[in-house]
């Protein structure tokens, strides 16, 4: 096992004992991502209302603003720099497929897309862990690099 996947599997214990098992709220990942990142967590968004201008860390649910928490939402992991977006989604999904928004936002102002693998760390339309999951994948970003979090 890499170092990413070791840190990776520790975030998830840590964070499944503050959050639970359970689907989460923008507002509770807001509050996390902000507690443990301080400035470093922009906030928790709905792909329609990502900021394109900000670096930093969020969480990103693949509904626009006007459905967001529904019982179908899921959360994407994004971390910005001035020229790049790198992203992870717990399906293992790309981008494009999964937040179209944001992929057309980041061609337009000329940012280069960067995902993590596309191997699934979430399995099963009954599972309501992606909140769990992004933030953990942002907390082992955080800790070891994003370039080895991108191998997870």
């Amino acid at each position: 096992m890499n170092i990413a996947n070791e840190v990776f599997k520790e975030h998830k214990k840590q964070i499944i004992a503050v959050l639970g098992r359970k689907a989460v709220s923008d507002d509770q990942l807001t509050e996390l991502g902000k507690n443990m990142l301080n400035k470093k967590y922009l906030g928790t968004f709905a792909q329609d209302k990502y900021p394109m201008n900000k670096n930093g860390f969020a969480i990103v649910n693949v509904d626009i603003s006007s459905k967001i928490n529904t019982d179908m939402a899921h959360w994407v992991a994004i971390y910005q720099t001035k020229t790049r977006l790198y992203i992870y989604d717990s399906y293992g999904r790309t981008t494009k497929f999964v937040l179209p928004i944001i992929y057309e936002k980041a061609r337009k102002h000329n940012k280069k897309i960067y995902e993590s693998y596309h191997d699934a760390e979430q399995f099963g339309i009954n599972s309501e862990i992606c909140g769990q999951l992004s933030m953990r994948w942002i907390f082992t970003a955080d800790t070891i690099g994003i370039r080895k979090a991108l191998l997870v």
